[in-house]
């Protein structure tokens, strides 16, 4: 069963352009917030995560990375304990939901995230 922890390793070395994200995060609130980093890893997975200068950080939906990050989500989706299986089911989830690439990004959804997704919203899951 994988913790927060292990998804944190996971995503990080999976994707190391969440790295300078992820300590810009540390360094901002002198501890992780769970909910808030995985909405930033969504929002640097859609493209729309922003630097303090306003500058938007390279991500995007398209690609391996986001294939991969998004297959490295569903994993701990399906062996997660309840703390991350709730991060990634509402946060993961929502941050998607609310992003422009939402289509682009449910496309990379493996058999845990698409049941979680249609459970939640009433999408329909293939």
């Amino acid at each position: 069963m994988s913790t927060l922890a292990h998804l944190l390793v996971d995503l990080l070395s999976t994707a190391p352009g969440l790295v300078p994200i992820y300590r810009e995060h540390l360094a901002l609130h002198d501890a992780l917030l769970p909910e808030l980093f995985i909405t930033q890893v969504a929002g640097w997975l859609s493209g729309t995560m922003h630097a303090a200068g306003e500058h938007t950080i390279p991500g995007g939906a398209g690609g391996d990375a986001a294939r991969t990050l998004v297959g490295v989500l569903e994993t701990h989706m399906a062996s997660g304990d309840a703390e991350v299986q709730e991060l990634i089911a509402l946060t993961f989830l929502d941050s998607v939901d609310a992003s422009p690439a939402n289509e682009v990004l449910r496309l990379h959804f493996g058999p845990s995230l698409r049941a979680e997704a249609a459970k939640r919203d009433g999408w329909v899951a293939d």
